[in-house]
């Protein structure tokens, strides 16, 4: 970050609005890695404290919904004091902050209120399979292709459950921001040019109000199962050209138009060997039992104590998904160039990079990461590779 912009990017930043970012940058940095310890160090206290010994003496399902509430209050009071840091001290200081504290305050109840019911939901649907997969498969006598027929199953109900709350989600996001239809019937008309030839029909083009919460200037396509839709930040509507907002539509529906490569046969290649690893660990199902009993045995329990066995498992298969993530993240780059190729065939590349400039220097951004962070972490190309790639 201390050396030179390249000369793609350098017009972005003046030195003086360069060193507002680098500042900026720092402090929202040291914020996350003071998170990241307090978090670590909780967990680890919890775990070495008599806690789950205590839990492990109410029944299954109590220990587990005393572990997550308390683990849940540690988290939204951790969570709050951070986020309220970030927003009202040092996004407040750069003029990046529109939230007021009573908004604060409502959409952080939502989200709690969310993520409570959906961890309870989930950890303890997992809960019951684990207690009663011993029973249903006949103490594993079952042959290979039956067990897998079975874990198919719970996948499926798994699925379908993930799916309830991505429309969930969808609902809380309605009540964090207003949505209004579209009026400017000129910009309808030219959305819709925008779209022809998408696979699916886009339901509903909306404008959502960001310029209550942010400077923030951004459009989104929201694609969910049955269900496509286009929202649009007021504040862009207002603050930018009609040719940028074309631009980053004809974006938006550059990924409406996404045609599968390889690497994306390639997640669900991921996806069946996932599939194809649990079935073989549940036709082996007295190592998850031996491990379990080694835990309780260590540490003195009861009974059964499953969110810690769920930590021990989230520890375990942390570099597992750190690889899938990597991956996941190059599929997302290569799908953000494949939209962006669009915008340049709708002759608005000029525009958008024109848009990108702007943004970039109105929200902070860093324009031109380093190469192995861009690699590991961003699921969007920086703005220095997409600008090349626009103009080439």
């Amino acid at each position: 970050m201390k050396k030179p912009l390249n000369d793609v990017v350098k017009d972005i930043y003046d030195e003086g609005r360069y060193k507002q970012f680098m500042d900026y940058e720092k402090q929202c940095r040291t914020l996350s890695l003071l998170q990241l310890i307090l978090e670590a160090l909780f967990t680890c206290s919890m775990v070495c404290s008599p806690f789950f010994e205590w839990v492990s003496q109410f029944s299954v399902y109590q220990s587990l919904l005393i572990s997550i509430v308390v683990f849940m209050i540690w988290d939204a009071a951790l969570s709050f004091i951070m986020q309220y840091y970030k927003t009202f001290v040092i996004e407040e200081r750069f003029g990046m902050n529109k939230m007021t504290k009573r908004k604060f305050n409502h959409e952080f109840l939502i989200d709690l209120v969310f993520s409570f019911i959906m961890s309870v939901t989930f950890y303890f649907l997992f809960t019951y399979i684990l207690e009663n997969i011993t029973y249903w498969t006949h103490a594993f006598q079952l042959s290979f292709y039956k067990l897998m027929g079975m874990i198919l199953g719970i996948g499926i109900l798994i699925l379908c459950l993930v799916f309830i709350f991505v429309y969930l989600s969808f609902y809380v996001m309605t009540k964090q921001y207003t949505f209004t239809s579209l009026e400017n019937t000129e910009l309808l008309d030219d959305i819709h040019k925008l779209l022809t030839g998408c696979k699916k029909k886009v339901k509903s083009i909306k404008v959502y109000d960001e310029s209550r919460r942010s400077n923030s200037k951004n459009a989104f396509v929201l694609k969910l199962p049955f269900f496509r839709m286009i929202g649009i930040a007021d504040n862009f509507l207002n603050e930018n050209s009609y040719n940028e907002l074309l631009g980053v539509l004809a974006h938006e529906a550059g990924h409406l138009k996404h045609k599968r490569k390889w690497y994306n046969h390639v997640m669900y290649f991921i996806i069946l060997v996932l599939i194809l690893f649990i079935v073989f660990i549940f036709y082996h199902f007295q190592w998850i039992q031996m491990s379990m009993e080694y835990i309780n045995q260590s540490f003195g329990f009861v009974n059964n104590v499953y969110y810690l066995y769920f930590i021990v498992i989230d520890m375990l298969i942390e570099p597992i998904l750190f690889l899938v993530s990597v991956f996941h993240n190059y599929v997302s780059r290569q799908e953000e160039y494949e939209a962006d190729r669009n915008v340049v065939q709708e002759g608005y590349g000029k525009d958008l990079i024109a848009l990108f400039k702007k943004l970039s220097r109105d929200e902070l951004v860093d324009v031109n990461p380093h190469p192995f962070i861009e690699f590991i972490e961003y699921d969007h190309p920086s703005i220095t590779h997409r600008i090349l790639a626009l103009l080439n």
